[in-house]
């Protein structure tokens, strides 16, 4: 092995260069540009410089940021959910009827949120580069629960469609956003299993959404119609949920007022292994360029699309699909409530998986979407006289749902530099709108209530989403023991950059670092 060499950022010289992991050399600069250009927590770090703790308190803040953290993003998901999906209800209570949708409107109005999404995504990146991310989410569920609270309002698909194209825009930067924070918080062996945990909370909102249904769905003596009342309660819901967000919502760790100084000491330096940092308000022209000719960067925009595809039709036609089988509106509204069962045991135990074996987070992914492959295949080929048999199988494609936050947590820890990372998850979101653009066009309103079409799609994607995260292992051990390899012959000594891990460089740059698989 090559010698490691340590070298202090405060004293380091213009021009002192470090291996580069393709071969090459990236410039660290002079002392004073390290620093301007460095992550924010850097200042801090040296601040401390010399600061110690034990594995006790290490678990002892961890457990705190589980605590305040996790809750939050958590029941930001549930709403989020909720909000998003609501069309999925209100149809079986007079929505198509009432605003006369005919033949692909209903699809569309389900893919006009997504294209409000996707409007987002291409500057939303270089906002959530900009702004602090605990103000943004705050603001961002204010501004949903305003367009829930206007979407009663719609008279017709013009006014509905346009409705939940401005929902999608302002719910563009909520995942993005909590990816981040979740990298910002968390050490990397650590976020796959919070990741598939705050993700829970859509299969939480599909029980909760269920159980609203029903007693909503008994709102029928007033002047507003039933399906109006879904957008007011939940309009409510969201505003109440902004306040919360906004007051107890920390913008990093650097700023949580929850944490004494030394937990915030704690919390940055148990970051130290993920060789990421905290954030960086600089946009890096490089790092783009970096982004986008890393192949990961087109796989992390592919894989969701295949994820969203098959998930798109439970999300806007799962209350069809379980009316169609032959069950009344208030118990088709119930018999959702396994499938949120269903994706919770799959999330739940793929962030156990991962946290146990780390390496594991592929392979998860091919073992909770398979359930959703077979489970579609069912629905499809059963006889529509077993009820019970296609209803069990529709519940269990539930379980495809952990697939993509393990994605959001490959993402999270494989990709160092913030305007690099910024740009890959904005790609990952590119696909996520993408896929639900395409998906609810598959589901063809003259093929009610069997969806041919639809399930046929569902099979296919979720075949492809099962064995595509095979390919990335590949891959990323690949990358892995070419870093090994580079290392281990490199003629003169490797260079360890006094907190280089602060220092805002991209996984590429930097020698140490390793890709979770």
């Amino acid at each position: 092995m090559a010698e490691t060499k340590q070298i202090d950022t405060k004293a380091v010289a213009v021009g002192q260069t470090s291996a580069h992991s393709d071969g090459g050399s990236f410039q660290i600069g002079g002392a004073r540009e390290v620093h301007d250009h460095a992550d924010v927590a850097l200042d801090f770090i040296e601040k401390h410089e010399g600061f110690t703790f034990t594995p006790e308190e290490d678990q002892a803040v961890l457990r705190k940021i589980d605590l305040h953290i996790l809750p939050l993003m958590f029941f930001s998901y549930v709403f989020q959910f909720l909000d998003k999906s609501v069309m999925a209800q209100t149809t079986i209570y007079g929505l198509m009827e009432d605003v006369s949708l005919v033949g692909q409107q209903y699809s569309w109005c389900g893919s006009a949120f997504y294209l409000g999404y996707l409007a987002f995504q291409p500057f939303g990146g270089l906002l959530l580069n900009k702004v602090p991310l605990g103000s943004f989410v705050s603001c961002s569920a204010f501004a949903w629960a305003i367009v829930l609270f206007c979407t009663p309002g719609a008279q017709n698909f013009s006014g509905l469609f346009a409705a939940r194209f401005f929902l999608g825009f302002v719910e563009g930067g909520i995942s993005p956003a909590y990816v981040l924070i979740t990298g910002m918080w968390y050490k990397r062996d650590e976020i796959p299993q919070r990741t598939t945990f705050w993700f829970c909370g859509n299969g939480l909102a599909i029980v909760i959404q269920a159980l609203l249904a029903y007693g909503i769905g008994h709102i029928n003596k007033t002047s507003v119609a039933t399906w109006r009342w879904f957008f007011i309660v939940y309009g409510l819901m969201g505003l109440v949920w902004a306040t919360i967000l906004y007051l107890f919502m920390p913008e990093s760790p650097l700023q949580a007022k929850f944490l004494s100084e030394n937990e915030k000491i704690i919390a940055v330096e148990r970051l130290r292994e993920n060789r990421t940092g905290v954030g960086n308000k600089e946009f890096k022209p490089y790092q783009l360029v970096e982004a986008l000719k890393d192949p990961f960067t087109y796989y992390s925009f592919l894989y969701p699309i295949s994820c969203v595809v098959p998930n798109s039709g439970v999300s806007f036609f799962g209350a069809l699909i379980v009316r169609g089988m032959g069950f009344s509106n208030f118990v088709s509204s119930l018999l959702l409530i396994p499938l949120g069962a269903f994706e919770c045991i799959s999330l739940l135990s793929a962030g156990y998986v991962t946290r146990k074996w780390p390496n594991m987070r592929c392979f998860m992914q091919l073992a909770t979407t398979l359930p959703g492959f077979f489970g579609s295949a069912l629905v499809y080929y059963l006889p529509t006289s077993n009820k019970s048999g296609r209803l069990v199988a529709f519940a269990i494609t539930g379980c495809a749902n952990a697939s993509l936050p393990l994605q959001f947590a490959l993402m999270s820890s494989n990709i160092a530099g913030h305007t690099k990372r910024q740009t890959i998850n904005a790609a990952i979101f590119l696909g996520y709108a993408t896929g639900f653009i395409i998906g609810p066009q598959f589901f063809i309103t003259s093929e009610a209530p069997g969806y041919a079409t639809g399930f046929k799609a569902m099979i296919v994607t979720f075949g492809t989403t099962s064995f595509l995260p095979l390919g990335l292992w590949m891959y990323l051990a690949w990358l892995n023991k070419r870093k090994e390899a580079e290392t281990s012959s490199s003629a003169g000594e490797v260079v360890y950059v006094r907190n280089e891990e602060f220092l805002d460089l991209t996984d590429k740059e930097q020698p140490h670092f390793r890709y979770s698989k």
